[in-house]
C-alpha cells in the first residue's frame, strides 16, 4: 500500500508541476523603466475591501462586457493605494483599458485617463492571470528595493488577450 501511495503522490504532484508550468508559473518576469502612454479605461470604481463580493461582481460585469464585444480592448485595473497596507481598503477603477474615449460604454461604466509620459517601473510576464499580479508585484517591489527606486502608490494592471501581462507603478520624481 505504501508503494501505491507513493506512485500516486508523485504522479499528483507531476501533474501540479506541469500545470503550473502550463499557466507561466516558471516564467520569468521582464523588469524594465520606462514611461506611461496615454491611457483611456472604460469601467467602474470600486473602494472597500479587496475581497469583498462588489468587488468579484465588478469585475465579471467588466469582464462579460469584453466578452460580449460591448467593450473592445484589455481587461485593466487602475489602483490607487496598496490594500496590503494597514488599511486593508483598496480604491480602484476596474476596466478595460479601450481604443480611444470615442467608445460607447455599458450602462453604468465611465471614462478615466492616464497622462502619457509619467515615469514607471514595469513588468511584464507571459502568465495566466491567475498567477501573473502576484509574480508581478513580487517582481516589481524587489527591484525597486534592491535599486533603490521609490514607488507612489499608483498602479496601472493591464492582461491583454493572448499577450503578457503588464503591471506599471508610478516611480516618485
Amino acid at each position: 500500500m505504501n508503494k501505491k501511495f507513493l506512485i500516486y503522490m508523485v504522479i499528483v504532484a507531476a501533474v501540479a508541476v506541469g500545470i503550473y508550468a502550463y499557466v507561466g508559473g516558471f516564467t520569468e518576469v521582464k523588469i524594465t523603466q520606462t514611461a506611461t502612454s496615454e491611457i483611456v479605461m472604460a469601467g467602474k470604481p470600486f473602494e472597500g475591501d479587496p475581497e469583498s463580493e462588489k468587488l468579484g461582481d465588478i469585475y465579471l460585469e467588466v469582464g462579460k462586457a469584453v466578452e460580449q464585444k460591448q467593450l473592445p480592448g484589455d481587461l485593466g485595473g487602475i489602483f490607487y493605494n496598496n490594500p496590503t497596507k494597514e488599511t486593508k481598503k483598496v480604491k480602484a477603477f476596474i476596466g478595460v483599458i479601450v481604443p480611444d474615449s470615442s467608445v460607447t460604454l455599458p450602462a453604468g461604466f465611465e471614462l478615466r485617463r492616464v497622462a502619457a509620459g509619467e515615469p514607471v517601473l514595469q513588468g511584464t510576464i507571459d502568465a495566466s492571470m491567475m498567477i501573473a499580479p502576484k509574480k508581478l508585484y513580487s517582481a516589481l517591489f524587489d527591484y525597486s528595493e534592491e535599486h533603490d527606486v521609490k514607488l507612489q502608490e499608483f498602479y496601472i494592471e493591464r492582461y491583454p488577450e493572448n499577450k503578457p501581462s503588464v503591471i506599471q507603478i508610478k516611480i516618485q520624481k
